[in-house]
């Protein structure tokens, strides 16, 4: 320990001085001394510093009256001119005058760029008390705190470029400089020095071959600007070395470089955000993006916050690839689509916090997340591996078991809003449900409803096609299930000619095989259907009827019951009920020949009519034999249904004058919006963003303003489920699949 104090050299110095003339005689004699070879040679003493000398990291020094402990100081006399300026400010002088008594640690008086030579006795007492109980009080004045820390630039910016003991303290000085931000980062003016001395720090400790020691700096700690230089390094050593960048390193990349803004659900949701980015990036990219080094190498100027330093650059070796354009394309797709993806999530923990490990939440995550919520998913996997296991076909299960799995928003009701959120997750979870109102069916409730597995990717809304499909095939069901019994070839014609004529997409036809199973399991009834029948022309009512005869001859066998569902049908279409006898006749004729015997046709009076239909020729098996080429030229004529369907829903202007009267006025409307509106809501959920030139020219078709139409349909969905459907982000706009679920089922 080495002693420094002032008061006390003084005192050795005075009772030195006065032993020496105590001990000289009054007349003093020069006597020659006495050469002694057997005394052994005294090392000469060690010279005291002329200049402030570094104190080793661990060292404890004595200062006056204080120990101080850890070292890490510049102890020694500063010259007297530089006293009252700006140098050597963090060099303590022993000579210096402290006041012991009355330590100053709020420090009264202290300047905003203080120096230990200029600052008060009293001040000098609160920076050495603070200095000896280990640089740690919590409310200790931050003007100490930046004494202590222009000595620690001094030695790394300074002593380092020169001498090679100065560079083996780099790295307890970084730790050391960690530690005081975690305790006095609060104070912003000294979390920015220490930040960005920490780059520094790290720059010239990667220099030292260190490079191991950079790790993917915390997005939610690290400071974004100036951008870490950690990150600058891992990157740059990555893309010079031509390994792929992590997973890891790509979300730290993504979130804190200095060209992308994630959205509010990468900071609202941050660990759901940060699986989902690495489980969607490793799937695009495999073991990772490769970037090809640039020119442009890593460096820092750090400009110190000690007056009595210049400005410092340091650089290295290593290129800066961070805004290299092409992995940062891919990473802001990336996250766009990933914060895109937990919007809906994101927005109802915002509103309901306490609701993050519901089901209902569950619901919202992306199919990859799922894994996540393992307990409250579990009754919903039970049920579905109970059901359905590895049945590839349609399963009916009872409504109410899915209902009650629910946490319905209002208890004991199960609205609109909870069936989207329930179907929504049956989704994610590779399972479809009929009824399901986001593609026009009705809530569920009692009843049976129907399960699927999910081979396609599925329909958001229902096309104008899949609408009138199942308008068309609920006509048809009623029809063959007429006599209690469908055969498989009514059940394959029913599905097959509406998927070929109309031109459905796999995941549609997929939906409508479940369809047609829920609706053979339900009873079956023609309520409902006037309104949408009621729009067609007299030709197109009489391709119905025609198919719709053709479903009950096509199992060569019609019986009373079908023949009294095809005349309350017939009522319907606004057509003659005793024509259904001769249409009959027609679509049950195989070919244009005589008929070898009479098949009767129950009528419901009480005289039945006969008719001639010829039988159909078993073949060699016992099954029925069709006649192809008839059953073809049927479809055939029927396949005008193809249109005669997308009719239904779309109505033709009686004037042809300009666009905006062919606007679509019986689409399944939207609450609270007219044709127009409800045609520009469904219009815009087919596809998840927008730019404001699509939108313009979609209203301009429709005769619409955009922002008022945009105003409407958002007023709409607030309404509905308090989330609008259309949102405007930097001139993009993204369809919200919540709001969309809900609000166009």
């Amino acid at each position: 320990m080495l002693g420094l104090g002032q008061e006390e050299c003084g005192l050795v110095g005075f009772w030195d001085r006065f032993r020496r003339r105590a001990a000289a005689p009054a007349h003093a004699v020069a006597v020659a001394p006495v050469q002694r070879f057997d005394a052994r040679p005294t090392a000469p003493p060690t010279p005291k510093p002329q200049v402030p000398t570094w104190v080793p990291p661990g060292v404890t020094i004595q200062i006056g009256r204080y120990a101080v402990p850890g070292g890490m100081i510049y102890v020694g006399p500063v010259p007297r001119h530089v006293w009252g300026t700006d140098e050597m400010p963090e060099s303590i002088d022993p000579a210096l005058k402290v006041n012991y008594a009355n330590p100053d640690r709020v420090g009264h008086g202290m300047s905003y760029w203080p120096a230990y030579h200029a600052i008060s006795p009293a001040n000098r007492g609160g920076y050495l008390s603070w200095l000896a109980g280990g640089r740690k009080a919590p409310d200790a004045y931050i003007g100490y705190v930046f004494l202590f820390f222009y000595g620690l630039e001094r030695r790394v910016l300074i002593d380092a470029s020169s001498d090679s003991s100065a560079r083996a303290d780099l790295r307890r000085i970084y730790a050391e400089v960690l530690r005081l931000q975690r305790l006095y980062g609060g104070n912003r003016s000294f979390n920015g020095y220490a930040t960005k001395f920490q780059q520094c720090l790290e720059l010239m400790l990667t220099a030292e071959g260190e490079s191991s020691s950079v790790t993917p700096p915390d997005p939610a700690t690290a400071v974004r600007y100036p951008t870490p230089v950690a990150l600058q390094l891992g990157l740059g050593m990555l893309a010079r070395d031509g390994q792929p960048v992590p997973a890891e390193w790509a979300l730290s990349w993504a979130l804190l470089h200095p060209e992308i803004y994630p959205r509010t659900p990468a900071a609202r949701c941050p660990e759901e955000f940060r699986k989902l980015f690495q489980e969607r990036y490793r799937r695009r990219h495999g073991v990772g993006l490769r970037i090809r080094p640039s020119k442009q190498l890593v460096s820092l100027s750090y400009r110190p916050a000690s007056g009595g330093l210049g400005t410092t650059q340091v650089g290295l070796d290593v290129p800066d690839v961070v805004a290299e354009p092409a992995a940062t394309r891919e990473l802001a797709d990336l996250v766009d689509e990933c914060t895109a993806a937990l919007d809906a999530y994101s927005r109802l923990i915002g509103k309901q916090p306490d609701v993050a490990n519901s089901l209902a939440a569950a619901a919202l995550l992306p199919a990859e997340l799922l894994s996540t919520s393992g307990e409250a998913l579990r009754p919903v996997r039970e049920l579905i591996d109970r059901t359905l296991g590895d049945a590839e076909a349609p399963v009916v299960v009872p409504a109410a078991d899915l209902v009650a799995l629910w946490p319905a928003r209002t208890p004991g009701k199960f609205g609109k809003v909870d069936a989207v959120g329930l179907a929504q997750l049956l989704e994610r979870l590779g399972v479809g449900v009929e009824p399901d109102v986001r593609m026009g069916g009705p809530v569920l409730s009692s009843g049976p409803a129907v399960l699927f597995r999910l081979g396609q990717e599925q329909p958001a809304v229902a096309s104008h096609e899949y609408a009138a499909a199942t308008t068309l095939l609920h006509l048809a069901a009623v029809v063959s299930a007429a006599d209690d019994e469908v055969s498989e070839a009514e059940r394959a014609h029913l599905t097959g000619h509406l998927e070929t004529g109309l031109h459905l997409s796999a995941g549609e036809r997929q939906r409508l095989s479940a369809h047609l199973t829920l609706l053979l399991a339900s009873e079956t009834k023609l309520t409902g259907l006037k309104k949408r029948l009621s729009v067609l022309t007299a030709a197109q009512r009489g391709h119905v009827a025609d198919f719709l005869t053709m479903v009950a001859a096509i199992d060569g066998h019609i019986s009373p019951g079908e023949v009294k569902t095809l005349r309350k049908i017939y009522t319907l279409l606004e057509l003659d009920p005793e024509s259904v006898y001769g249409r009959l006749h027609v679509s049950a004729a195989a070919k244009p020949a005589p008929a070898t015997e009479p098949v009767t046709i129950g009528t419901p009076g009480p005289k039945p009519t006969g008719y001639l239909i010829p039988q159909p020729q078993p073949a060699a098996t016992g099954q029925l034999v069709l006649d192809r080429e008839l059953v073809e030229a049927r479809l055939a004529e029927t396949a005008a249904v193809s249109a005669l369907l997308a009719d239904i829903f779309v109505d033709e202007a009686d004037d042809p004058a300009p666009p905006p009267a062919a606007v679509a006025i019986d689409v399944p409307s939207v609450r609270g919006l007219d044709a127009a509106h409800s045609t520009f809501a469904r219009r815009v959920a087919d596809s998840p963003r927008w730019t404001r030139s699509d939108l313009e020219a979609l209203c301009d078709e429709l005769g619409l303003m955009l922002e008022g139409a945009l105003d409407s349909v958002n007023e709409a969905a607030l309404d509905a489920v308090d989330e609008p459907l259309v949102e405007d982000d930097h001139d993009e706009f993204r369809i919200n699949d919540y709001a969309r679920g809900a609000l166009l089922a």
